[in-house]
Order: C-alpha cells, then sequence, then structure tokens
C-alpha cells in the first residue's frame, strides 16, 4: 500500500511542477549563409514535457510559438533545397519571452536515398524572373509541358500555341538557359514533355550584355527557360504518332468530305552536355511545329487593306495531334527539325538548329474598311487565296570560356523564306450609298528571302577587381527577290491601277552595328558604365513594274510612273553613362545617354536626295526592391529609336492594292519612344496566394501616322488634260505618312490566385486594361484637283479584357476549368459625325468549360467547350455567337502506358471562324476569316523513354544553374557561367 502512496505522490509532484511551468513565446528566424532569409521553412519544436508543435516561417523568414512550457527545448528546422537542422535549447526559467538568434541552413550539396517532397513552394520571385515549379501543377504523364503552362497564374497559352505572361507574349524559348529551335516557342512548349522539366521561368530579358553585367539597357523581351530535372539529363524520350480521320459533313451544298490525317515524330537525347532533339510534323490539321512569323509575304494586290491577321480566339484548345484553332485558313503541314548542344572540351559550349518547313494554305475572307475622312467612303473585299511558304532556318552558338575573366559568344545564323501565292479579290467602293468602283483581281506571285547574319559578343573582368570590357557586334544582309502580277478586270466606275502590271522588285538591307560599354566600382556597391553602340542600316530596292499594251496583246512596256530605285541609310550613335547601386535588398541604376541619328535617302531616278537628322537625350533609371524572397516591386523607364520602314519612305506610288495605293514620305524623322513601367509581385508562403500587377505608359514623339486622301470618282476633262497621272488616282484613297506628336498609351494588367485544399482547388482572377491616344490625318480632293486643308483624328481607344476562372485538380481524378472572359475595344474619333459614324464599340463574351476526367485508371474523357457572344460588328461581316466544342476519349496500354489510342471530334456545331477590329487614324477594319472546322481524328501514339542521373534537385529553388542571368549579381560577378546561367544540360 505503501508503493501506491509513493507513486500518487509522485504523480500529483509531477502535475504540480508542470503546471508551475509559465508558458512563454518563444521566436526566431530562418536564413541562408548569406543572411538571406527562407520562407516557408518547416520549424518543428519539443520540450522535456513530450509537447510539439510544427510551424511554417512567414515571408520574413520568422517564426513563433506563442505559448512553450519548459525550459528545454529542441527544434528541427528543414527547408527544401537547404540540408536539414537540430539546435538543442535551454532557456532560463524565468519565464520571459525568448528570442532566438537566427537559425543558419547550408545549401543542400548531396542527397541520399530517396526524399519525398510533401510540399512544393510554386513560385519564387527573381529581380528579372518569375520562376514556377512544375511539380505544383500535376498533369498526367507523358503531357507536353503546355499543359503546365495552362494552369500557371498569369500565363496564358492562346488556341494557336503563342504564350503570353501577363498580357505580354513570350518571344523565346530556352531549355537550362540555351537557345531551343533557335527560341522557337512552339517547338518546345507542344512537345517536350512536362516529365523532364523542374521549373519555368518567365524572364525580363535585356540580352547578353545585362545577363553579365547586370546593367540594363531597352526594353526587356519576354522569354520563357525551362530548366531539366537531374534525374533526366541521360537517357532519351520518344514518340510517334499517326492518325486518320475526315470532316464529320460538307461544309456546303455540294462539297466532299475533306481526309484529315496527321503524322507526328518528336525525340529527345540527353547525355550528359549533349543534347539532341529531332521534331517531325505532317497533317492537314492546322498544326505547326515551327512558327517563323510571317512567311507568305503577300501577293501585290491580294493583301487586302488590313484587318484579318489573327483575330481573336474564339476556340479552346485542342490536343497537339489536332484541334481547333484560332489559326486562319485550313493549312497542309510539312515540317522537320533538328536541335544540337554539347560541351566540346573544356572551355567550348555549342548549341544550335535547323527547322525546315514546306506548308500550303488556303484562306476565304470578306473584309469591310470604313473611312472618316473629309470624303467618307466604305470599301468591301472578298478574297480567296492559296499560299505556299518555304522557311529554312539554321543557327549555330560558340560559347568560349578560357579562363574565368573572359566569356566569347558568336552566332552564326542564316534563313530562307520564299512563298508563291494565287489569289482573287473581288473589291468595291461605295460613296454616299454608290458604287463608285468595282473589280476582280486575279494576282500571282512568288518571292525569295535569304538572310544572312553573325552576332557576338566578348567580356573581360580584369582580375582582382570588379572592372568588366564589353564589346558586342552584329552584322547581317537580307535579301528580297518578288515577281508579282496583279491583274484588274474594272466592273463599275473608271479604272485607277493599270489593268494588267507585272512588278519586278530587287532589294537588299545591310546592317552592321558594334557596341562597347566599360564599368569602374566607385565604391563597394557601387559603379559607374560608360558605353557606346553604333548601328548602321542601308537599304536598296529597285522596283520595276510593266504594264501591258492594251493595242498589242502579250507586249508589255516599263511603266516610270509606278517603277521606282529607291535607296536609304539609318545610322545611330549612342553614347551613355548609367551610375548602378547593388545591394541585398534592393538595385538602382540612372543613366542618361545621347543619341545622334541621321537618315539619307536618295531617288535614282530623278537623283534627288533627302536628309534628316535628329538628336535625342535618352535617360534611363530602374529600382528593384525586394521585400522578401516572394515580394518584389521594380521600376523601368527606357527611351527607344525607331526607324521608318521601307513603303513608308520610298516617294513613289505603290498602286499593287488599285483602291488603296501607298506613296512614302522621304523626309520622315525616326520614332523616339518613351516607355515607363512599374511592377509588384507577391507570394503568400502560408496560403499559396499571389498577387501580381503591372503599370505602363508609353508615349512616342515623331510618331509615324498615316495621312489618308480621299480622291473624288472622277476628275475633270480638263483637270486631266493639265495632269493626266491624276488619272490613276480616280476612285483611291491614297495612303501617305507623317510625324506627328501626341501619342500615347497607357495601360494596367493585374492577377490574383487563390488555391485551397492543397491547390485542389484554384480561383484565378485577373486582366487587362489600355488606353491608346492615337493620331491620323486625312484631307479629300475634288474633281478640279483642289485639296482640303488637313484634318487630324484623335482616336481614342480603350480596352478592357477581366477573366475569372476556376480550376480543379484532383490528381488521376479530375483536372478542369469553368471560366468566363469579357472583352471591350471602344473607339472614339474626334472626326466622328453622325452621317460618317466612325466610332466603335466591340464587346464579346466568352463562357465555357474544359477538362479531362480520368476513369478505370488508363481512360481519359476530354471537353472542351466555349460559347461566344458578339455585339458591335458591321451586319456586312456576318458575325456569329459560336459554339465551339472539342471532345476526346483516350486508353492508355502497354508496358508503362507506352501506347494511346485516342478518337477525337473537333468544332462539333461547326461554328469555328475567326473575326477582328482594327483601329488606323479615321479607318477602321473588321474582317471575318474562314477556320478549320468541324472534323473527327482516330489517332495511335506510341512512346519509349529511359532515363538516369541524379536525384531530382528541388524545383524550388533550381533557378539558373550558373547564375541568376544578371539578377541582382553585381558587375563581374557573373562569370561562373554562360549568359541566362543555363549550365550544360
Amino acid at each position: 500500500m505503501k508503493y501506491l502512496y509513493l507513486i500518487l505522490a509522485l504523480v500529483c509532484l509531477n502535475i504540480y511542477i508542470s503546471a508551475a511551468q509559465t508558458a512563454r513565446p518563444v521566436s526566431g528566424s530562418v536564413v541562408d549563409t548569406t543572411k538571406l532569409t527562407l520562407p516557408g521553412s518547416n520549424v518543428k519544436i519539443r520540450t522535456e514535457l513530450g509537447d510539439s508543435s510544427i510551424t511554417i516561417a512567414d515571408v520574413n523568414g520568422k517564426f513563433t510559438f506563442p505559448s512553450v512550457k519548459g525550459n528545454k527545448i529542441t527544434l528541427t528546422i528543414s527547408s527544401i533545397g537547404f540540408e536539414g537542422l537540430i539546435k538543442h535549447y535551454t532557456l532560463q526559467g524565468d519565464g520571459k519571452p525568448v528570442v532566438l538568434d537566427p537559425i543558419v541552413l547550408r545549401s543542400a550539396t548531396k542527397q541520399l536515398g530517396v526524399v519525398t517532397i510533401v510540399g512544393v513552394n510554386p513560385i519564387v520571385f527573381k529581380e528579372d524572373t518569375v520562376q514556377y515549379s512544375v511539380a505544383a501543377y500535376k498533369v498526367r504523364e507523358n503531357a507536353p509541358i503546355e499543359d503546365v503552362l495552362k494552369k500557371i497564374p498569369g500565363v496564358d497559352v492562346a488556341t494557336d500555341g503563342t504564350v503570353s505572361s501577363q498580357g505580354k507574349q513570350i518571344t523565346k524559348v530556352r531549355v537550362n538557359g540555351k537557345d531551343f529551335f533557335g527560341g522557337d516557342v512552339q517547338s518546345a512548349t507542344k512537345n517536350l514533355p512536362a516529365d523532364v522539366i523542374e521549373s519555368v521561368q518567365i524572364i525580363d530579358d535585356y540580352g547578353d550584355q545585362a545577363n553579365l553585367t547586370g546593367v540594363k539597357t531597352g526594353e526587356p523581351n519576354k522569354i520563357l527557360n525551362l530548366t531539366i530535372r537531374k534525374d533526366k539529363n541521360y537517357g532519351y524520350f520518344g514518340q510517334a504518332t499517326g492518325g486518320d480521320g475526315s470532316d464529320l459533313l460538307p461544309k456546303e451544298p455540294g462539297v466532299t468530305n475533306a481526309n484529315r490525317y496527321i503524322g507526328l515524330l518528336n525525340f529527345f537525347k540527353f547525355k550528359g552536355d549533349q543534347q539532341i532533339s529531332v521534331l517531325g510534323n505532317l497533317n492537314n490539321t492546322n498544326v505547326n511545329t515551327f512558327s517563323y512569323g510571317s512567311a507568305t509575304g503577300g501577293a501585290a494586290g491580294g493583301g487586302g487593306f488590313g484587318g484579318g491577321g489573327g483575330g481573336r480566339g474564339n476556340a479552346l484548345r485542342g490536343g497537339s495531334t489536332g484541334s481547333t484553332t484560332n489559326a486562319n485558313g485550313i493549312t497542309n503541314a510539312r515540317s522537320i527539325g533538328l536541335n544540337f548542344r554539347d560541351q566540346w572540351g573544356k572551355n567550348l559550349s555549342v548549341y544550335g538548329s535547323y527547322s525546315f518547313s514546306n506548308n500550303t494554305t488556303f484562306t476565304n475572307s470578306t473584309t469591310l474598311q470604313t473611312n472618316s475622312s473629309a470624303n467618307p467612303s466604305t470599301s468591301t473585299q472578298q478574297s480567296q487565296e492559296t499560299s505556299t511558304p518555304t522557311n529554312h532556318r539554321f543557327n549555330f552558338n560558340l560559347e568560349w570560356k578560357p579562363d574565368t575573366l573572359n566569356y566569347l559568344k558568336v552566332t552564326p545564323t542564316f534563313s530562307y523564306a520564299g512563298t508563291d501565292v494565287n489569289s482573287v479579290d473581288n473589291q468595291s467602293l461605295i460613296r454616299d450609298n454608290v458604287t463608285n468602283l468595282a473589280y476582280t483581281s486575279t494576282t500571282i506571285s512568288t518571292s525569295t528571302a535569304p538572310n544572312y547574319g553573325l552576332t557576338g559578343f566578348f567580356n573581360h573582368r580584369f582580375k582582382n577587381s570588379k572592372r568588366n570590357l564589353n564589346i558586342g557586334f552584329n552584322a547581317s544582309t537580307n535579301k528580297n527577290n518578288a515577281y508579282d502580277n496583279p491583274i484588274n478586270n474594272y466592273t463599275v466606275g473608271i479604272p485607277t491601277a493599270p489593268e494588267n502590271q507585272v512588278i519586278y522588285t530587287d532589294s537588299r538591307t545591310n546592317a552592321y552595328g558594334v557596341n562597347l560599354s566599360y564599368q569602374e566600382p566607385i565604391g563597394k556597391v557601387s559603379f559607374l558604365e560608360f558605353n557606346y553602340a553604333l548601328n548602321h542600316t542601308f537599304t536598296s530596292s529597285d522596283k520595276e513594274t510593266d504594264t501591258l499594251y492594251t493595242s498589242t496583246p502579250d507586249l508589255y512596256h516599263r511603266y516610270d510612273l509606278l517603277s521606282n530605285n529607291y535607296n536609304y541609310t539609318f545610322t545611330t550613335n549612342r553614347f551613355g553613362l548609367n551610375y548602378r547601386i547593388v545591394e541585398k535588398k534592393y538595385n538602382l541604376t540612372l543613366g542618361v545617354g545621347g543619341q545622334p541619328s541621321k537618315l539619307d535617302g536618295v531617288n535614282l531616278m530623278n537623283n534627288v536626295s533627302t536628309s534628316v537628322s535628329t538628336f535625342n537625350i535618352i535617360p534611363a533609371a530602374s529600382f528593384n526592391y525586394n521585400f522578401s524572397r516572394s515580394q518584389s516591386l521594380r521600376f523601368n523607364y527606357n527611351g527607344s529609336s525607331n526607324q521608318p520602314a521601307f513603303n513608308q519612305l520610298q516617294p513613289v506610288t505603290d498602286f499593287s492594292n488599285a483602291l488603296y495605293p501607298v506613296q512614302g514620305n522621304p523626309n520622315l524623322k525616326p520614332e523616339f519612344t518613351n516607355n515607363v513601367s512599374l511592377r509588384y509581385n507577391a507570394f503568400s508562403f502560408q496560403t499559396g496566394n499571389i498577387f501580381l500587377i503591372g503599370l505602363n505608359y508609353t508615349q512616342t514623339d515623331h510618331k509615324i501616322v498615316q495621312n489618308i486622301i480621299s480622291y473624288p470618282p472622277e476628275f475633270t476633262a480638263a483637270t486631266l488634260a493639265a495632269d493626266p497621272s491624276l488619272k490613276n488616282y480616280q476612285n483611291t484613297t491614297l495612303i501617305k505618312y507623317l510625324n506627328s506628336d501626341g501619342y500615347y498609351s497607357a495601360g494596367a494588367n493585374f492577377l490574383y490566385s487563390k488555391p485551397w485544399s492543397q491547390r485542389k482547388y484554384t480561383l484565378i482572377f485577373g486582366g487587362q486594361v489600355n488606353y491608346t491616344n492615337n493620331i491620323g490625318y486625312s484631307q479629300s480632293v475634288n474633281a478640279e484637283n483642289d485639296i482640303t486643308p488637313i484634318e487630324k483624328n484623335i482616336a481614342k481607344t480603350l480596352t478592357f479584357a477581366p477573366q475569372l476562372r476556376f480550376r480543379t485538380n484532383i490528381t488521376d481524378v479530375i483536372d478542369a476549368e469553368i471560366f468566363s472572359r469579357y472583352s471591350l475595344n471602344k473607339t472614339d474619333n474626334s472626326l466622328n459625325t453622325p452621317l460618317t459614324n466612325q466610332n466603335t464599340n466591340i464587346r464579346s463574351l466568352d463562357l465555357g468549360i474544359n477538362g479531362k476526367n480520368y476513369v478505370w485508371k488508363d481512360w481519359t474523357l476530354s471537353y472542351d467547350y466555349t460559347k461566344t457572344l458578339n455585339y458591335g460588328y458591321s451586319s456586312s461581316i456576318n458575325i456569329k455567337n459560336p459554339n465551339i466544342f472539342n471532345a476526346y476519349v483516350e486508353r492508355r496500354f502497354l508496358k508503362d502506358h507506352r501506347g494511346t489510342l485516342r478518337f477525337a471530334a473537333y468544332d462539333l456545331f461547326n461554328e469555328n471562324t475567326g473575326f477582328s477590329t482594327v483601329t488606323n487614324g479615321s479607318t477602321v477594319t473588321q474582317t471575318n476569316v474562314n477556320r478549320l472546322g468541324r472534323y473527327y481524328l482516330l489517332t495511335f501514339t506510341f512512346r519509349l523513354q529511359k532515363f538516369s542521373g541524379k536525384t531530382p534537385s528541388n524545383p524550388d529553388r533550381g533557378g539558373f544553374r550558373g547564375g541568376d542571368g544578371g539578377g541582382n549579381r553585381p558587375p563581374g560577378g557573373g562569370m561562373g557561367g554562360p549568359p541566362m546561367g543555363g549550365g550544360p544540360m
């Protein structure tokens, strides 16, 4: 019994001691070896009483346990990408709050065994980079990286495959910091499997020099960098797809169904530093492996008078083996490409690519253009065009690093764009409800455009100092030969342009440039940079127009009025001085430059020369402040000069389009543009919320704008007798060019993303708003050739495009999204009258759902539906409110899911069409164009892959291997890796 009393006494004493312990708050912070905080770190506390608790460090790396009992505690700290740490503390018994010294974690240099990551930080902000972890945005096995991009907040993938971030289009793609297929975005996003990608980085890129030195000038390009997982750096991945199908129903009565087919080949081999990629494509479903920009060139007379390009994307995204796209026309695509990368020896890194495509595209469009000038008019065009563009593109990069002090990069390039175009256009001009002119234009054209280029960059960092010397150079030559034969058959009104023309154009552009910069440290964290840049461009164009003798068939003669031989040179010299401060929390750049420019032109047909000289003061400023690893503010200002295009300078009237001839102005000045931007990024490690907002303002001096001159249906006989050349201008609207001030544009983009329940559900709200004050001029001419005074039109355009998305993503169950998108495009013209009524108010609303349901483990049901409601378009354009519905059912089978069989149906309601509206000065152009419609496709895909390598590094902290691409690195501190820091793969 006495033992029972003893036990009870000990228990009561223990309870008394425990109750007597005073609870106190214990707080601290977690940092890395550079003293930067580590938000999101996991901190676990255990006391000698057996109590335990877990918390997460906040955005400043701080943690707090509000009520800790006991005097002896043990902390276990972990953070992804860092070595774990256990620390023991003995606290004083006074019960006072305790603030621990910062706890320092070391970067994880080696990981043993298998590591299971239970939490992933989806986003990391750097100075010029937003990095997203692929592991945070789960997709189905073997899905392309494009499927991940579609889930990332703030990133949009259009139905034609173009990628944009926060409203700005991605212009280039890199893999581990090196250009992939010459930077072609879709070649990577549609073909690289997400399984091999560690992180996606959206970068504001200022060029190689800025990446090495940290000093940025000019407007950055938005680029995409994909980092490869370390466990995938040895092995291969191959995928082949074949498919066959048909249009479901005839598009028009009497038209038979077209056969649809597709064949795709992707092969990727990784062997340490060596990487080989092969992509091939053969289909008639509008699937393009590579994008070369505008390669068709446009036939003379067949290009219409604007609009039609791109249009709104009113269709949802389809799979990589077929889709309902917003690509205009129907395309038979044929392409193949090779990308290569390797390390030759210790000091030389090489990478490059070659790609080839040969497509055939049929386009059928209707265009309405209204002109609110002093002599208002309406023009319509119905066009059918078949074009066959052929493209070659080759580039090779050599990066040489003989030591830590020197770096040299040389890039030779070659490209070729050729095209054959056949088009038929029916055009008419209406004034005062009367058709003044109508004609049919049949055009045959061919063109070839080879381009050779060489760029280079050298950086030298002086030994035992932070001094840097940088030298960059570039040279290129671009030749263009074109043959156009527009034949105009006039049915109403007096002919304007000659009825049968043969136009030969031989043009060449030679350009070269060099830039120098030297950086001198003037303190521990401050630097001075002196820079100079020379750019010189010479363009020559010899255009000969022959016209058919009407009295002697098949006999042509030279028509001097429409022929031209014009040369011009544009030269700029820029001198600058920049002051830069680099601190842990912020960096600041202030600079000023002076740029004289000279534009010289000469018309060799009459030996008339022109010369225009300008001088611009170019200030520059940027400020970046990092509140924490997940919160940053960035301000940037820069100025840039833009030379006129050749067709804006050449002084001879181009009558290729009989309704809309174009005449250049050799006295134009270069434009000078001021750009201001402000961006704020914030991410919460605790909630996963993302908030991004960007503001921008652009103002242009000497803006090159149109002056539209409307000519009467017919001049008087006396007027034509005095000037016979006026006959060519009857019933036309002449487009000329002027310099004007008053142009500006202001805009904002915003995004808020809120995930919950371990990112199974995400709500995303974002959008863009922009206001533009555009300038245009107009005049009119009467039958006596009296021209009215020039009138200025101010076109104020407001665009607003908010969107709301709700996404649910439950692994191997469902991946779906419902969305709504609204778009407003409203333009008010100062010259508008009730009679002309040129103001526009175009609105559209998209409502839809897309997703994939995974059933019976290996079955997938995919659905994409959108309903578009359009308002404000002219009834002449026949705009519809389409329902676009795509669906497929897919079955995975064979070992390791190597085989996939898919049956897909696209645009089931057969309502896919393209339309657009474009406002330019006093003209508004609305276009409707055909697109690929309803069809079905049965495809089989076979995959093989085998990888071996190191255990994956932390996807959240991978960054650029070898540096951060300029980032917060001080000048001279970035020689540990090539530009963009992408170490060898």
